[in-house]
């Protein structure tokens, strides 16, 4: 006795579809999913100041160096015969000189040695150890990761009054176990600085996964913060936008009254010189001062 099969129904004349079916390809096939991308992932960056500017730092400050260097050989030879009188204006020059030679190397220093590196988990960086708003010789070196830091602030200080006010954006980190990291100052007039410390700073705080806080502004001392003094507590009165817009039109108004006194200046010696009768640019007194000469 043998099992029956079943026969599916077919076609008249058509052979019957007996026998094991061919496995069928899946009509479709989905394709491999990406991986979804980290928003956090960060490239790499550096900063640091070109090799243009310090090359011309560096060759300023050796074109110099022979000049300055000769400065005491020369006083020192004046002195020792006697021209005193000589030595004094010497003397001024070279206090202008040591200046001017201080500012090259301060410069030239700090395009050397202050680099910053952002990494994809940590920051190296080389900073300038002072806490004026310029670079001085002291320099530091900090490195930490990314999920050691606490806090990113920037903050607005403002130097000087009506006649010359400053405006410098400083910005800082501060790590969960209480180190503070001072990045430096970026003046807000300079829209191409060498060194951006507000966009470094928004960039650590974007790795770190943190905001960026903004303490707002306040009033500091030239003075006091090249020496290391500490604020007093007037001068952290926060300073609101309508606070510097009054000083900016206070030293608007400035800059209005001295070109109008200098304006009014040219305007007497003109029409001095127009009631002399002497040409334009010629002094009352230069007819005597050749007639003495003669």
């Amino acid at each position: 006795m043998t099992d029956a099969t079943s026969l599916s129904p077919s076609p008249a004349g058509a052979t019957p579809d007996i026998g094991p079916k061919p496995e069928m390809a899946p009509t479709s096939q989905s394709a491999p999913v990406a991986p979804a991308a980290d928003p956090y992932a960060f490239e790499p960056e550096d900063y640091g100041a070109s090799v243009l500017r310090t090359t011309i730092f560096c060759l300023v400050f050796l074109l110099l160096l022979p000049f300055f260097a000769s400065l005491p050989a020369m006083i020192g030879m004046r002195a020792s015969a006697g021209l005193l009188g000589d030595n004094l204006g010497l003397l001024v020059l070279a206090a202008v000189f040591t200046a001017l030679m201080f500012l090259v190397f301060v410069e030239m220093m700090f395009s050397i040695r202050t680099r910053v590196h952002l990494g994809r988990e940590k920051v190296r960086m080389t900073l300038p150890a002072g806490r004026g708003p310029t670079p001085m010789l002291r320099y530091r070196s900090y490195e930490f990761p990314y999920d050691q830091v606490d806090t990113v602030e920037t903050r607005r200080e403002i130097y000087g009054g009506a006649m010359t006010p400053v405006l410098m954006k400083g910005a800082r980190v501060i790590l969960k176990d209480g180190t503070l990291v001072p990045l430096g100052y970026v003046s807000e007039a300079d829209a191409d600085p060498v060194f951006p410390y507000d966009e470094i700073a928004r960039k650590i705080a974007d790795r770190a996964r943190l905001p960026l806080i903004d303490r707002g502004a306040v009033r500091r001392s030239v003075r006091s913060k090249m020496m290391g003094i500490k604020a007093t507590d007037s001068e952290n009165t926060i300073i609101d936008e309508a606070g510097i817009a009054r000083l900016n039109a206070s030293h608007n108004t400035f800059m209005l009254a001295l070109i109008g006194i200098v304006l009014i200046l040219m305007l007497i010696g003109i029409v001095q010189d127009f009631a002399d009768g002497s040409p334009i640019g010629q002094t009352a007194a230069l007819p005597t001062v050749l007639a003495a000469i003669s």
